[in-house]
């Protein structure tokens, strides 16, 4: 197992960055419901989310997981935060995928670049967002690969 995977007898340790209050709330809905215990961090803008990081491994905490990063919050943009993991070496790098409203091919295309391992566009049905949420999750705790998303063709 890779050293970010969740072994199955600890919870699946993520790190969420979005503004959004109902993408949150939805996105709480489905680790709640999802069969596998978990220990989630709500962040809502970009620079938290580097503070935070930078702090896990001053730390020597480390251990995320999984990162689910919008690409459009405050700040620091969900680019610039990809960027910074991929180029600083003093960042704690934990596996991300990009949930974005974005159906953009630069916007995508541009995520992979910078490191992304998945991303996905966000579904406006309620219960499909909370599925794909819930697919995510699983997939993390079950795999060392986060699944790619919808744009395979671009990883």
């Amino acid at each position: 197992m890779s050293p970010n995977s969740n072994p199955g007898d600890e919870p699946l340790r993520v790190l969420v960055v979005e503004d959004n209050p109902g993408d949150v709330w939805l996105i709480e809905e489905a680790f709640e419901e999802l069969d596998v215990e978990s220990s989630v961090t709500y962040l809502t803008d970009g620079a938290e989310a580097l503070d935070f990081l930078l702090r896990r491994l001053g730390d020597g905490a480390g251990g995320l997981d999984l990162t689910i990063l919008d690409l459009n919050v405050p700040k620091i943009d969900g680019r610039t935060i990809l960027e910074r993991i991929t180029n600083d070496s003093d960042l704690y790098s934990p596996p991300v995928v990009v949930f974005s409203g974005s159906r953009s091919p630069d916007d995508i295309r541009e995520t992979y670049e910078l490191g992304a391992e998945g991303y996905f566009v966000k579904p406006a049905d309620p219960d499909r967002f909370i599925e794909t949420v819930q697919d995510i999750g699983e997939s993390a705790a079950d795999s060392e690969r986060l699944p790619p998303g919808e744009f395979r063709e671009f990883a």
